[in-house]
């Protein structure tokens, strides 16, 4: 009896050890991270004013970059989320690794550098700079 139960306590502290090396290693599967990857970047909005200099507030500056989130969306259209970019330090969303549609509401009679397509890989960080043109002039 005590042979079965010695064999029995080395199978299992074997059977740990290779689970605890393979979860090391980063999982059984190659290519199966569970890891986000980044989209990061800044936001351009402009011009806000018909002359310059321009005398808004800093709180009406922020409304006109809440009033254009970003969506993202999967390729094949599906909502995955939105962010509001900040005007002094841009915008950034976390993102299970694949490719996205990038873009914002499109108003008035300006126009943006959106859509666009991003490939995320997990553990990377992939930039996207926006420059929305308001179209006031």
């Amino acid at each position: 009896m005590d042979l079965r139960r010695s064999l029995f306590i080395i199978v299992l502290i074997i059977i740990t050890l290779v689970i605890a090396i393979i979860l090391s290693a980063g999982g059984p599967f190659p290519g199966l991270e569970t890891t986000n990857g980044s989209l990061i970047g800044n936001v351009s909005i402009g011009p806000l004013c018909p002359v310059e200099p321009c005398p808004i507030s800093h709180d009406q500056i922020v409304a006109a970059y809440a009033a254009r989130p970003i969506t993202i969306t999967t390729a094949g259209g599906s909502f995955v989320g939105s962010v509001i970019a900040n005007p002094d330090t841009g915008y950034t969303i976390s993102l299970r690794p694949g490719t996205y549609r990038v873009d914002t509401l499109h108003q008035g009679v300006g126009g943006s550098n959106l859509p666009k397509t991003v490939t995320i890989r997990a553990g990377e960080t992939v930039l996207l700079d926006i420059s929305i043109d308001t179209g006031i002039r």
